[in-house]
């Protein structure tokens, strides 16, 4: 899949400006927003003391939700973030439309998404041990998936380019400066020089800081560069608390 080409019809202010009259656009942006975003839903229905299999159900049936266009009646509201939007629109969920949707023999409704849950629960185990509160994991889970989207548009690049292989190598120093081997054992293994081994980790970097801003510049609907650090910071700190 392009990521590239998914840009202009992703993008959260395209989604808010097709409320009313571009159905078709709307609806093709939020096809790509839940394949893209389940993964904050479900770690959230974890937190709700949903076993694992309710918790898929109820990731379903978020999704199906955000399918119809009802689900952005309310979207003003939200701040212009996707990521407080869909928070808000699964609690709400949760709230009116779980436990009449679980009375129905559980397996019975229609699967959006295939979704990769058990990858989810070894995810989610971890903090539901620690007592978290809902909303912080789900914003960690929110920050993880962007990391995560940046990366592999980054690697994608770099094979596209021939060097697959200088990624795999320096992939642990995107955001470390560990990254397991020394700028000397890595400059051996890749048949470069120390200096250029050095060069080629600040471009990585320097890319995939783009690229996570661009991931970020999706989510939200002032895509100013003030609006993506604050969203930055604030994901950040997530992960630092």
């Amino acid at each position: 899949m392009n990521c590239e080409h998914e840009f202009p019809i992703t993008r959260w202010s395209v989604v808010l400006q097709a409320q009313g009259s571009d159905s078709d656009l709307r609806d093709r942006a939020l096809e790509v927003i839940c394949q893209t975003y389940w993964l904050p839903v479900y770690a959230f229905a974890r937190t709700q003391g949903l076993a694992p299999a309710d918790a898929e159900d109820l990731t379903q049936g978020v999704l199906s939700y955000l399918l119809d266009k009802r689900a952005f009646e309310n979207v003003t509201a939200e701040k212009g973030r996707l990521r407080s939007f869909l928070r808000v629109a699964t609690k709400h969920y949760l709230c009116n439309s779980w436990n009449k949707a679980n009375a129905k023999k559980r397996g019975g409704g229609a699967k959006i998404l295939s979704l990769d849950c058990e990858d989810a629960e070894r995810l989610c185990l971890l903090e539901l041990a620690d007592g978290e509160s809902p909303d912080r994991i789900f914003d960690r889970h929110w920050g993880i998936n962007l990391l995560n989207r940046a990366t592999l548009r980054l690697e994608s690049l770099y094979e596209g380019e021939g060097k697959g292989e200088t990624f795999d190598a320096l992939r642990g120093l995107i955001a470390s400066r560990d990254g397991g081997l020394t700028y000397k054992e890595l400059a051996g293994q890749l048949g470069m020089t120390e200096g250029a081994v050095k060069m080629a980790v600040h471009r990585l970097r320097k890319r995939y800081r783009r690229l996570l801003k661009e991931e970020i510049a999706l989510t939200i609907a002032d895509e100013s560069e003030a609006a993506v650090d604050e969203e930055i910071h604030y994901l950040f700190g997530v992960f630092a608390s």
